[in-house]
């Protein structure tokens, strides 16, 4: 997808290796934030992934994310549809909803 602006980072480590796993998340904080600050955005094609959420909070505007929840509260009053994985949760988080190791896709 380089040729329309795309961009698909995978950064490959050893899940066992603790140092290994902070410096991936610490790299992948680093090219998020690099490509909101170069104008771009964090989404894709399937979503803004769990890798990805809280940067929602950077990307968008609070009045922005409230409409967001208020639009999914609409289609899905029980929260039943992967709760916590669309928006931020107050109080949540961001390390345990990742999962590195599996795969530390941006």
């Amino acid at each position: 997808h380089a040729g329309d602006g795309n961009i698909h980072p995978i950064l490959l480590f050893d899940e066992r290796n603790r140092e290994q796993v902070k410096r991936v998340l610490e790299a992948s904080e680093e090219i998020l934030q690099a490509c909101l600050d170069c104008g771009g955005s964090v989404t894709g094609e399937h979503g803004i992934g769990v890798e990805k959420i809280d940067f929602m909070a950077k990307m968008f505007q609070p009045h922005d994310l409230t409409m967001m929840k208020r639009l999914r509260e609409a289609f899905n009053p029980d929260n039943v549809l992967s709760p916590a994985k669309m928006l931020p949760m107050a109080g949540a988080c961001g390390m345990e909803r990742r999962h590195p190791g599996r795969r530390a896709a941006l």
